[in-house]
């Protein structure tokens, strides 16, 4: 077997773990019944995974981020596994920076998409007192907080729900750009 063809199977591996572990985070937000065939499977298979990163990572209002660390820690090692087999070299000051590059980004475009929850849910006037919506609410208050008396909450949308995701929208590009530039991809 070439190199290229080992670097090939190496991204396999690590696209279908990577896959895995997206569909048991899904598979949560589900009503599954744990004794599930597929469940189970999946449990055996992911949680012996994220193990070590929920020992590292605690939950943050319920939601648990091990998942996210996760994956970016096997999006960083599967670069640089390939790297090393299709370059030979890999330094280890650009692993670090495309760790925390991946999950810098992650946690901004998170909050980004949980803020564009609460903006729907304030567009559709969902229910106040559905448990998702007040979980999101809960979650995103701390970010939203600050531009809340600056822009108020009209009849239409939650002003300040739109201006926090709004900047973190801007924080994700400003950061991107600013990584790009240091020749972190």
């Amino acid at each position: 077997m070439d190199l290229s063809s080992l670097a090939w199977l190496v991204n396999t591996v690590f696209s279908i773990l990577e896959l895995l572990i997206f569909a048991r985070v899904m598979l949560s937000w589900f009503p599954v019944s744990p004794w599930n065939p597929v469940a189970r499977w999946l449990r055996r298979i992911v949680d012996p995974i994220l193990l070590p990163f929920r020992r590292v990572l605690p939950s943050f209002s319920g939601i648990d981020f091990s998942p996210l660390l996760a994956l970016v820690t096997l999006y960083v090692l599967q670069q640089v596994v390939v790297t090393l087999l299709t370059a030979g070299t890999v330094s280890p000051g650009y692993a670090v920076l495309s760790l925390v590059r991946q999950v810098a980004l992650g946690i901004v475009i998170f909050f980004c998409i949980v803020l564009f929850i609460r903006l729907l849910f304030s567009l559709f006037h969902a229910d106040p007192w559905h448990p998702i919506v007040l979980m999101i609410r809960r979650f995103t208050d701390p970010l939203v907080r600050p531009f809340a008396a600056v822009v108020p909450r009209s009849a239409a949308v939650d002003g300040g729900a739109a201006v926090a995701f709004l900047i973190f929208l801007a924080l994700y590009f400003v950061g991107r750009a600013l990584f790009n530039a240091a020749g972190v991809y």
